[in-house]
């Protein structure tokens, strides 16, 4: 007599997106603060949207350089639960020595679109669409541009550089030395195993 296979019920699909579901609410970024406007630091901004992966699209802040003309210009790049007002005393500085200043929010931080899941990877896909905009405008000098990140951030401005050449400069600002060691930190402040889990995400 032949053996019949149990059927699927589904259950086993079910529990894996509750499972994934539920680790992508725990280890979301925690909602910062927006912080001081531009002009609070004597900088004339323009608020503007920048597409990005999946349809979606980040906020940020242009500071067109006090000469006319195309320009160097640095974009900055925030850390984990931080958001572009982190960077403007940074951007201040940058803007009094006649750089154009960029400071972007990555998806799920300040008033980007939100995703399903922040990663430094993705902070990355933001910082190349943000360089890929940037390209577009008449201030800018392309052969000029440069990346400058913090924490998170700073990790993605190396992993941008990596992988393309149209870069001036970056400058990493406490970068972590190994992104494994900072989720499993970060997992365990969640109280979530990181294995068989960090999968997932």
């Amino acid at each position: 007599m032949a053996h019949q296979r149990p059927r699927q019920n589904g259950l086993g699909i079910g529990r894996f997106f509750r499972v994934s579901h539920w680790m992508k609410s725990v280890l979301a970024p925690d909602v910062a603060p927006e912080g001081s406007p531009p002009h609070a630091h004597g900088l004339l901004a323009q608020a503007v949207r920048i597409p990005t992966t999946r349809g979606l699209s980040l906020f940020a802040w242009f500071v067109p350089a006090l000469a006319t003309g195309p320009r160097p210009t640095v974009v900055l790049l925030h850390g984990w639960c931080g958001n572009a007002s982190n960077l403007l005393p940074a951007a201040k500085a940058l803007h009094q020595a006649d750089f154009a200043v960029l400071l972007m929010e990555a998806r799920n931080h300040g008033r980007s679109d939100h995703d399903d899941h922040s990663s430094l990877p993705r902070f990355a896909e933001d910082l190349d669409s943000a360089i890929t905009w940037l390209k577009t405008l008449p201030q800018v000098d392309i052969t000029r541009i440069v990346a400058l990140g913090h924490s998170v951030g700073a990790a993605a401005v190396l992993l941008s550089a990596s992988r393309r050449d149209d870069l001036a400069a970056v400058v990493s600002i406490a970068a972590f030395a190994h992104p494994e060691q900072l989720m499993r930190r970060w997992f365990a402040s969640r109280r979530v195993p990181y294995w068989p889990l960090a999968w997932s995400i």
